[in-house]
């Protein structure tokens, strides 16, 4: 099962975009089909995930779970945390972020935690794709905040009670260290 993401902002309803993304490792996909390999309800049988936003598809380029990351949205800042930066790194094979027509899409508040992700029960054909060499650089690129912690520091921020947001605050995040698409919080200077 992916990872739960956590959105710590309120999540909004949104308009229909005109179309969404979907990432994966898999870099040749020509059509997506509703699947069960991962799901965030039993009950809602074979779906296709995607969401109107590039940089949190990003965080799906490389497979994780739970035990060692955690995709956050903070103040709309997309958070992805990791504690085995080895394991990451040896996972991290690139793959593509793909566009896909919404028509046949919907989000269904009591289902999605962030507000970002939106299902599809009928196959589509992809609109569009880009290729990424590195999921790492995908996400750094499309402004993800990427912080390699170690397992202690992730368990503090698993059990914060502000969900780890004034330690993330505190930390250095790759972007940071790289110099590129650094993303502040609203109430940094």
């Amino acid at each position: 099962m992916e990872n739960p993401e956590q959105n710590f902002d309120s999540p909004e309803q949104e308009e229909k975009p005109p179309f969404l993304y979907h990432a994966s490792p898999n870099r040749e996909i020509n059509e997506f089909e509703p699947r069960v390999e991962t799901f965030r309800d039993p009950e809602e049988g074979p779906v296709i995930f995607a969401t109107p936003d590039k940089a949190y598809a990003s965080m799906f380029l490389v497979p994780s779970d739970d035990r060692w990351t955690q995709k956050s949205v903070f103040d709309g800042v997309n958070c992805h945390i990791i504690s085995d930066k080895k394991l990451f790194e040896e996972l991290d094979q690139g793959g593509t972020i793909y566009s896909l027509p919404s028509e046949t899409f919907e989000t269904d508040p009591k289902r999605s935690k962030t507000g970002r992700e939106w299902t599809g029960k009928k196959t589509v054909s992809l609109s569009d794709k880009t290729p990424y060499k590195s999921g790492l650089e995908a996400m750094i690129e499309n402004g993800v905040q990427v912080y390699f912690v170690d397992k202690s520091t992730f368990k503090k921020i698993r059990e914060a009670g502000d969900h780890g947001l004034s330690i993330l605050k505190s930390l250095e995040s790759e972007n940071q260290q790289r110099g590129k698409n650094v993303v502040k919080f609203e109430d940094e200077k």
